[in-house]
């Protein structure tokens, strides 16, 4: 479920009466894991693929993003449902926000608000948008990380477009010490959120960095998750 579908509920029927109404049908257990997962989610990290070719690795690509904490996985010029392979993904887009976007304007205007200044990360912070390409102007380790990111993947075999190349605040590349002249896009999605959700949480001081407001929506969220969805839909009804 969108997480702007979850607003809607939360509107009509009330954070604090949702909380109560669900918490009955999640265990203990589980609602200690919901806890331990929303304290280490960053906000302030989003991935995004233009034009895959395997859906397997766009796939991959949400299952190493969740694992890792990050928060939305979009694709650019393909369907979103590329990035729900179940069998690769083993349930994790049910986690985080997966979004499609039609074509790179699209995306860009979407993420939009959050360059502006006052994005993910707090007041006068806006997110930096870093493609991954060979013609870099930063290696991975030189990331910034005291600002949200948001690191854009091109095709597996074309890489970025030269558009999607121009919209970036910067390029980078990850480090090659064998004869591999590239790293499976997956695989290059995973090295750089391990580097960047490393060096982010340390840079802040803590595992994750929601706000109260995100992180009430997400926990109303991941307890809908966590029960049949029928049931879900009986007790709250789609708002229109």
């Amino acid at each position: 479920m969108k997480r702007d579908e979850i607003t809607k509920l939360v509107d009509h029927y009330g954070l604090d009466a949702m909380l109560e109404a669900l918490t009955p049908y999640v265990s203990e257990r589980r609602r200690e894991r919901i806890e331990s997962v929303l304290d280490a989610r960053l906000a302030s990290v989003q991935v995004a693929i233009e034009n895959p070719y395997d859906p397997h690795n766009a796939a991959a690509v949400v299952r190493s993003t969740e694992a890792l904490g990050g928060w939305t996985v979009h694709v650019i010029a393909a369907h979103e449902r590329i990035l729900r392979a179940k069998g690769t993904t083993t349930g994790t887009h049910h986690w985080l926000e997966t979004r499609n976007h039609r074509t790179l304007a699209d995306f860009e205007a979407h993420l939009g608000p959050a360059r502006a200044a006052g994005g993910a990360g707090g007041p006068g912070e806006g997110m930096i948008l870093a493609g991954a390409c060979v013609d870099a102007t930063h290696m991975l380790e030189e990331l910034p990380v005291d600002r949200p990111l948001c690191l854009l993947f091109g095709n597996e075999h074309a890489g970025l477009s030269p558009e999607a190349k121009a919209s970036c605040d910067l390029r980078f590349r990850i480090p090659i010490h064998g004869f591999a002249e590239s790293y499976n896009l997956s695989v290059s999605a995973a090295l750089t959120l391990y580097s960047v959700t490393t060096r982010r949480r340390a840079a802040i001081g803590r595992a994750g960095d929601l706000e109260p407001g995100a992180l009430a929506i997400e926990r109303v969220r991941f307890y809908l998750q966590s029960i049949d969805r029928r049931h879900a839909k009986a007790l709250f009804p789609p708002v229109e």
